[in-house]
C-alpha cells in the first residue's frame, strides 16, 4: 500500500504538471478515478489496476464458454499468460491514448516525440508493478487486488468530503447511506435453490441448496464498468484522431464521460451488461448442471439436463437484473440529480464509492474470519 501510494506521487516523464493545477481538488470524469485512483492520470500508476481487471475477464469470459473437456484442458498456466498478453495489449493501447491527450512541457519535434514514448513505457510498466504489488498481497496479506482499490476510495472519499461543503452533502448524504444499507443487505442475503444430494442421507438431506448471492458479483460492476466504459471512449478517441474534422464523432467524444446525458446512457447500459454477463461466468449454470450431473444430484423436482441449466439460467439472469437496477438507480439518480444542478459534481460518486467501500468490506472481513479460525487449528502433532 504505501509503495502504491507513492507510485501514485511519481509524475511522468516530461509531463506539465503546472497546467494540472487548475484543475486540482474539483471534478473530472470522478466515477472512472474510483477504480484507477489518479483522477489526472499524470503519475506513473496513470493506467491504475483497470488493465488487468479488464484482461482478465475478457480471458475468463472466453473460458466460461468452452465445454467441459476444454476446460480440463486450459491449465491456469496458459490462463495467466493469455491474461498478460491481452494486458499487455490493452494497456499500451490506453497509454498510447492518453499520452495523445496529455500536456507535455516540450512544445513538439522530437523532444515531444521522447517524451511521449517514455511517459507511455513508463504507463505500461506502472500497470505491471501495480499488478505485482497487488498479487504479492493476494500471497502474503489479505484482499488480494482489492486492498490497491480500497485504498483509492478511501482517498476518493477523504478528498470528496474535504472539499464539500455541510449543505451539499445532504441530498448525496442520504442516498449514500441508503446505498450502503442495501449494499450489505445483499452482500449478505441469497437465493437458495433446495437440491438433492445422494451422497447425503442423514437429517442435513433436506438442508442442501445451491447459494445465490442477490448482489452476485459485489462490487465488480462498479469497478469493471469504468474499466470497460474505457472502451468506447477510446474507440472515439481513435475515430477523433483518424478523422479530426468529423463533427458527428467530435461531438461523441466531447460527450462520451459521465458529465453528459450520453455518457450516463453508456455507462448504466455497460453497467447493466457487466452484471448480467459476469453473474452468468461467475455462477456458470452451465458448469453447475455438468457438476449434477457427473455426481448424481439434481435440483427437488427438476431432471438433470437441459431443463435444470435453464432452471438455474433464468434465476441467475432475474437476480442479476435485478441487482443492476439497484445499482443502477444509486448510480444513475446522483448523475443525473448532478447534470440538473441539485448536487455539486464533487459529490456526485458518493453512492458508487460506498457500494464498493461496503462490498469490500463484507469481503475482508469474511477473509480475515477465515484467516482466524485458520489459526486457530492446533497440530495433532
Amino acid at each position: 500500500m504505501a509503495g502504491y501510494l507513492i507510485g501514485r506521487e511519481l509524475p511522468l516523464y516530461g509531463i506539465d504538471l503546472a497546467a494540472y493545477d487548475a484543475f486540482r481538488d474539483t471534478t473530472s470524469d470522478l466515477i472512472m478515478q474510483t477504480v484507477g485512483g489518479d483522477r489526472y492520470k499524470t503519475s506513473i500508476f496513470a493506467l491504475g489496476i483497470s488493465p488487468y481487471m479488464f484482461s482478465m475477464l475478457i480471458v475468463q469470459m472466453v473460458v466460461a464458454v468452452k465445454n467441459a473437456d476444454s476446460k480440463t484442458k486450459t491449465s491456469p498456466k496458459k490462463t495467466t499468460i493469455a491474461t498478460l498478453a491481452v494486458m499487455m495489449i490493452w494497456a499500451s493501447v490506453q497509454a498510447y491514448m492518453q499520452t495523445q491527450s496529455a500536456v507535455y512541457l516540450a512544445d513538439g519535434g522530437m523532444e515531444l516525440v521522447i517524451a511521449k514514448l517514455l511517459s507511455g513505457i513508463e504507463m505500461v510498466t506502472g500497470a505491471f508493478v501495480i499488478l505485482w504489488l497487488s498479487t504479492r498481497n493476494g500471497k502474503y496479506g489479505v484482499g488480494g487486488q482489492t486492498i490497491l482499490i480500497f485504498v483509492n476510495i478511501l482517498d476518493s472519499i477523504v478528498n470528496t468530503v474535504r472539499y464539500s461543503k455541510l449543505e451539499e452533502l445532504e441530498i448525496i448524504g442520504i442516498i449514500s447511506i441508503v446505498a450502503l444499507l442495501i449494499t450489505i443487505i445483499f452482500e449478505n442475503s441469497e437465493y437458495r435453490i433446495p437440491m438433492q444430494r445422494i451422497s447425503i442421507h442423514n437429517i442435513y438431506s433436506d438442508k442442501n441448496y445451491i447459494p445465490i448471492k442477490l448482489n452476485p458479483i459485489g462490487m465488480m460492476p462498479v469497478m469493471f464498468a469504468s474499466a470497460f466504459f474505457m472502451l468506447p471512449v477510446s474507440i472515439c478517441n481513435g475515430l477523433t484522431l483518424i478523422m479530426p474534422d468529423n463533427e458527428n464523432i467530435q461531438w461523441v467524444y466531447d460527450n462520451m464521460n459521465t458529465n453528459h446525458t450520453l455518457g450516463v446512457i453508456v455507462y448504466v447500459i455497460i453497467l447493466y451488461l457487466i452484471t448480467v454477463m459476469f453473474s452468468f461466468v461467475f455462477i456458470s449454470p452451465k458448469g453447475l448442471t455438468e457438476n449434477m450431473q457427473k455426481s448424481g444430484d439434481s435440483i427437488t423436482g427438476l431432471r438433470s439436463g437441459k431443463k435444470t441449466r435453464r432452471y438455474i439460467g433464468i434465476r441467475v439472469f432475474l437476480i442479476s437484473v435485478f441487482s443492476a437496477t439497484f445499482m443502477s438507480i444509486f448510480i444513475g439518480l446522483p448523475l443525473y440529480l448532478q447534470m440538473q444542478g441539485y448536487i455539486s459534481p464533487v459529490v456526485m460518486t458518493l453512492p458508487s464509492i460506498m457500494i464498493a467501500m461496503a462490498s469490500i468490506n463484507c469481503n475482508l472481513y469474511r477473509e480475515l474470519v477465515a484467516v482466524k479460525n485458520y489459526d486457530a487449528y492446533v497440530e495433532f502433532i
